[in-house]
């Protein structure tokens, strides 16, 4: 497939998302074209924030506080298909961006736009002032479904005041066809040394003979380190265990210190990156073998190193040139083996660095487990075949990866059996389930933090991942995702992902973590009565988060007051002068398959629900007189007796099951009451 098919194929995909999804056609483009940006981890999770007046414009942004970067998205759509977008237009673009940077900078960037100050937009001027002395790159990005010239985006640039560099970066649609290839396994990693880096690595060959492996000690310029890693970005990395953590450990911030104080020691201080390769190319010159070409590069162990260098490339502070790394080269021989020995390698060389929570391993068998059901459990459709399913990604950009692979019918298969709105993420489903268990305030903390903590909590609680579990976690989705949609529908303005974890939360909260989950998945659609009550809540919470209230938050940010427990406490005390949600929307007991009971099973629960408390005690009582029934089966009695007194119904199956067998053993043994039915004369 050429770039043209490519493109068009990629066109036809934005506009099925906007036919099934009733959104925006700009927004799905630039969600489209930033997904391929996350997918070579070259960003973190940008925003979209559509925004313009005369000079100013911008489409997306992302701030990432731990590695110091703020980068400023702005959307220019082609005229036609893989049409020219000239040079003029890229740097109008770049102007844009920058005059909405300055802007938020002086306070003058919604004056004369008629914007209130809860505007989504405003929100981001706020978040934009307050990174003022705390980045070390500001990142502009024009992003395009055209073409551009390689050179139009120009070199960085230290701002006025030099406390940060300005980068000028273009994502057209050659960027993305090229990750698509890079994706598919079309295009490898092979490092030029001489030709694109302009040096030679000087390398000693271990002499040790081995039938599998090749090995190779090198030393690479921390130069040329950072360019290939700015060329290809996450790829480099497929093979090691653990992605780039942004400066958030000591050992990160070690290297930045080390770069920043003490360049010329960083051979001495670091341990250097271990790598693999399936060719190599040596010369001889004198003697010396310098490594002058390799293929399928992999950096299996130092992606910190790699990407902390990387980060700091323009850096003001960093003598890059006096940096340079330990480098280690296994050439893979046994191509037949080759993905074994790269994962013991990979393993063996991480062992020495623990992993910690925060890394949770892409095979975590939680996370197997809900990419197996993703793959196995059909979508309901009614009486119809089901056609598609729900697509859990449980490694960063794994549905493009597997579109990558296939072309033509197949390709046409797999978007039908998996659309791309039903794509779901890991920290999707930490944003869900942390709204669900009432936890909005981590939500409100950003995916990457809430995912954090959600994985502290699903390493201690270890739940177990059946077929019902994974069709609940899908009913959760559609439940967010049908508040989202409403919360959009009002126009609020801004704090749309605050509202909507706090709404989830609400709706938790006000069925006691108990509506009918099953209905939802079986229904594709949330209940009319939950979609009623949640436009209900909209005004009560928005006043809540905002301050519109007296009794509202404590905190001109609302950003920050969501923040924090005792905004969602406050809450929970004005939804506890609100009606629960009535029973008929409340889950009932389903089978194992997550099927709902049937009409012999629900009678069975029904008739357990007829005994009124007194015969339960007095059965109680009788057993315990006459020193019949197992100790186990007169506490039950007895328990019974006090949960009927309470009108309390029983929670199962299983439970109704139990107590209708110790009525059935009571009698036959000889106990007699006629008072045991609602319905006795």
């Amino acid at each position: 497939m050429d770039i043209r098919e490519f493109t068009q194929e990629f066109q036809d995909s934005i506009k099925l998302a906007v036919e099934m999804g009733n959104t925006d056609y700009d927004e799905e483009l630039a969600s489209a074209i930033l997904e391929y940006i996350e997918d070579n981890g070259e960003v973190n999770v940008p925003e979209l924030c559509a925004f313009q007046k005369t000079r100013t414009r911008i489409t997306a942004y992302d701030y990432n506080d731990e590695a110091e970067s703020l980068d400023l998205f702005y959307l220019i759509k082609a005229d036609t298909l893989l049409g020219k977008i000239n040079k003029g237009k890229v740097d109008q673009g770049f102007n844009y961006l920058m005059s909405f940077y300055r802007e938020s900078m002086n306070g003058t960037l919604l004056k004369a736009v008629n914007v209130g100050n809860n505007d989504e937009i405003a929100e981001v001027a706020k978040l934009v002032k307050s990174t003022k002395g705390k980045i070390n790159q500001l990142r502009l990005y024009v992003i395009t479904d055209g073409l551009t010239d390689p050179d139009a985006a120009g070199a960085a640039v230290e701002s006025d005041d030099g406390e940060y560099i300005i980068e000028f970066n273009i994502w057209d649609m050659q960027r993305v066809y090229q990750q698509h290839n890079i994706r598919a396994g079309k295009e490898k990693v092979e490092i030029d040394f001489p030709t694109e880096y302009n040096t030679e690595l000087q390398c000693l060959k271990m002499s040790e003979e081995n039938p599998f492996i090749d090995a190779y000690m090198a030393i690479i310029p921390g130069v040329t380190l950072a360019k290939i890693y700015k060329k290809y970005q996450q790829v480099l990395l497929e093979k090691n265990v653990r992605t780039f953590l942004q400066f958030k450990g000591k050992v990160n911030k070690g290297i930045r210190k080390t770069l920043r104080e003490e360049p010329d020691m960083f051979f001495s201080y670091n341990n250097g990156i271990s790598t693999t390769a399936s060719e190599i190319d040596v010369k001889d010159i004198d003697g010396m073998l310098y490594i002058t070409r390799l293929y399928d590069w992999q950096i299996v162990n130092g992606g910190q190193t790699t990407a902390s260098i990387a980060a700091l490339m323009n850096d003001r502070d960093v003598e890059l040139k006096k940096v340079f790394v330990p480098m280690k080269v296994s050439v893979i021989r046994d191509a037949e083996n080759s993905e074994e020995l790269i994962k013991a390698i990979s393993t063996s060389a991480n062992s020495q660095t623990a992993i910690k929570n925060s890394d949770f391993s892409a095979n975590e068998p939680y996370l197997v487990d809900m990419e197996k059901f993703s793959r196995s459990e059909w979508v309901p459709n009614g009486k119809s075949k089901p056609v598609c399913k729900w697509y859990f990604e449980r490694t960063r950009g794994q549905y493009l990866d597997q579109l990558a692979q296939l072309n033509g019918f197949n390709e046409k298969s797999f978007k039908r059996e998996y659309p791309k709105n039903q794509k779901i993420t890991k920290t999707d489903i930490a944003k869900y389930e942390s709204s669900w268990n009432m936890q909005p305030y981590n939500v409100c903390r950003g995916a990457e933090k809430n995912y954090t903590l959600f994985v502290s909590d699903i390493k201690r609680d270890k739940p177990v991942v059946t077929g019902n579990y994974f069709k609940h976690t899908i009913a959760k989705c559609i439940l967010f995702n049908t508040i989202d949609s409403i919360v959009k529908s009002k126009r609020l303005g801004g704090y749309k992902a605050n509202m909507n974890t706090y709404l989830m939360a609400a709706i938790s909260f006000l069925s006691d973590r108990n509506l009918d989950l099953t209905y939802i998945w079986e229904h594709q659609a949330v209940q009319q009565d939950v979609i009623n009550r949640i436009e209900e809540l909209i005004p009560l919470i928005w006043n809540h988060l905002t301050g519109s209230s007296n009794s509202g938050n404590q905190s001109s940010n609302v950003g920050e007051w969501s923040k924090k427990p005792e905004c969602w406490n406050r809450l929970k005390l004005k939804l506890g002068e609100l009606d629960k949600f009535d029973q008929n929307l409340m889950q009932t007991e389903t089978n194992e398959d997550g099927s709902y009971l049937n009409e012999a099973q629900q009678n069975k629960i029904q008739e357990a629900e007829t005994i009124e408390a007194n015969y339960w005690f007095a059965l109680a009582n009788w057993a315990k007189t006459s020193d019949q029934l197992s100790p186990l089966e007169r506490k039950a009695a007895f328990n019974f007796g006090t949960m009927r007194s309470r009108n309390r119904a029983f929670k199962s199956l299983k439970q109704a099951q139990f107590a209708l067998k110790i009525v059935e053993k009571a009698e036959e043994l000889g106990f007699e009451n006629k008072n045991k039915t609602n319905c006795d004369d």
